[in-house]
């Protein structure tokens, strides 16, 4: 018999996907945002025995929602809160992929049908930055100047190769959405055990060889998937 498969999500071109997710019908509050995301994270919630997916799709929908009333309220001052983040997501994105890098960037979809092409983009999320070997220090460093809101959505990160230490590492724990964290072949050593208990949705996490010992690799592996790098 086939895997059964998950139903998917529900679609309708007539309002935002986060509205859909939630069950949410056009006009919406914040209040309403709020009491339909915390009857549905309830009952997917992993501990309730949920799925972790459906979960963070709830999670995400939620935030969308609430930039989309926020949006709803007042676009100019809306699009005004969003200029310098984005401002600061491109510096990063030119950054790496000068040196070589990889970036992925998030569409938000209600946006450019409100605002068009133009600024259509301003509320796009970069969820994944790419770079290793030693460029992979200068991404880093510039990461370093703008790890607030203008990167909360930053859910990949790969920096394999560089010279990043237990030090540079402590900065990582603002990155909260991160979900697949790849520091193998860097210098990370004695912090390199707490990293699972700082990121609630991390699912793989590349380490450097001698980071952690035995003990400490079966208990992170019961939580994420860990891979050791070779040397």
């Amino acid at each position: 018999m086939p895997a059964e498969s998950k139903p998917p999500m529900p679609r309708d071109h007539a309002r935002p996907a986060c509205l859909v997710t939630l069950g949410l019908l056009p006009p919406v509050t914040i209040d309403d945002v709020n009491q339909a995301y915390k009857a549905k994270a309830m009952a997917a919630h992993p501990d309730r025995g949920g799925d972790a997916e459906t979960f963070i799709a709830i999670k995400q929908a939620y935030e969308d929602a609430c930039e989309f009333v926020k949006f709803k309220a007042g676009k100019l001052e809306w699009l005004a809160s969003k200029i310098d983040a984005y401002a600061q997501q491109q510096e990063v994105v030119v950054e790496a992929i000068e040196r070589g890098g990889e970036v992925e960037m998030e569409e938000v979809d209600w946006l450019t049908k409100s605002f068009g092409e133009d600024f259509g983009h301003v509320a796009d999320k970069l969820v994944r930055v790419t770079l290793r070997n030693e460029k992979a220090d200068d991404v880093f460093a510039i990461l370093l100047g703008f790890r607030t809101e203008s990167l909360k959505d930053l859910a990949v990160l790969d920096l394999a190769g560089g010279t990043l230490t237990d030090e540079g590492l402590l900065q990582f724990k603002g990155f909260t959405s991160l979900r697949h964290l790849d520091l193998r072949g860097t210098k990370v050593g004695k912090l390199a055990a707490e990293i699972p208990s700082w990121f609630e949705h991390l699912e793989f996490l590349g380490l450097p060889k001698g980071a952690v010992g035995l003990f400490a690799r079966l208990a992170m592996q019961r939580r994420v998937k860990l891979e050791i790098g070779d040397d």
